[in-house]
């Protein structure tokens, strides 16, 4: 089965209260005319108003940045499962399917802003995938799956404390379905089922529409709802912003700066 009808090329908005509303009922929308970081964080606390919690921002996304966060993460040690962390290094690759800030459970961001500041010359278009239309996509037996049987959401060597199905309603009565290429079973009887979500989420990054944003476009995506990522490119110009948001809706909201890089690492 195809499952690229659940890619969503997002509609294009023009004032934070419009891109409010479409995040809210379609889970991204598309903005430009944003000239800077500052701008784009300007742009968010408009659109959240009241329900804002915290902004700001998380990744400076660039190919020199990639290769040297990779680095960083790959002399970092297994966890005692023998798992291994590992991020997008290669960027003419392209990137797993994921929601932002997924090795850190709770805390992981419900508003997630995307900001093209220069552009690949070529490829590194964007993709998003809409995980409640995929999980309607599903043979019945795998959505019962997704809706019903809690897994292991860490990320190796950042353990969570907690399992939970793969699609869940939070406490603010708000759906949140989540993907990333390190999920795993609880019980290894259910390594086949975990498979076949990580299966059908590539499947939809491979065979969706994807989308270029040129400079001063942003993205506006419901981080609980959406999995975003990029195809593959070279340019070594290319830089992306990702700025986290967290409204009153938030399952958790963290209480300082979250660091990837380093996440689950010994302080000192």
């Amino acid at each position: 089965m195809s499952y690229g009808s659940a890619a969503l090329v997002p509609r294009r908005v023009s004032s934070p209260a419009e891109a409010r509303e479409v995040v809210e009922v379609e889970g991204a929308a598309l903005v430009s005319g944003i000239a800077s970081e500052e701008a784009a964080m300007e742009f968010g606390r408009a659109m959240l108003g009241d329900d804002l919690v915290r902004i700001g921002r998380q990744i400076e996304a660039t190919r020199a940045n990639a290769e040297a966060e990779g680095a960083i993460v790959d002399a970092q040690p297994a966890d005692e499962r023998g798992r291994k962390r590992e991020v997008s290094r290669d960027t003419t690759l392209p990137m797993p399917p994921h929601n932002d800030g997924f090795a850190f459970g709770d805390e992981a961001p419900d508003r997630l802003f995307l900001l093209q500041a220069r552009p690949a010359a070529d490829g590194g278009e964007n993709f998003l995938i809409d995980g409640l239309a995929l999980v309607d996509l599903l043979p019945a037996a795998l959505a019962e799956f997704v809706r019903t049987v809690p897994i292991d959401h860490s990320e190796p060597g950042i353990p969570q404390g907690a399992v939970h199905p793969i699609l869940r309603t939070t406490p603010a009565g708000l759906p949140q379905v989540r993907h990333h290429p390190f999920l795993a079973p609880v019980s290894d009887d259910d390594w086949p089922a975990v498979r076949a979500w990580l299966d059908a989420v590539v499947s939809a990054r491979d065979t969706g529409t994807r989308f270029r944003m040129e400079a001063g476009e942003m993205a506006i995506v419901d981080n609980y709802r959406v999995f975003h990522g990029r195809h593959g490119y070279a340019d070594p110009n290319r830089l992306l912003y990702s700025i986290w948001g967290w409204t009153t809706s938030a399952v958790a909201v963290p209480r300082r700066v979250l660091d990837i890089v380093h996440a689950g690492q010994p302080v000192g």
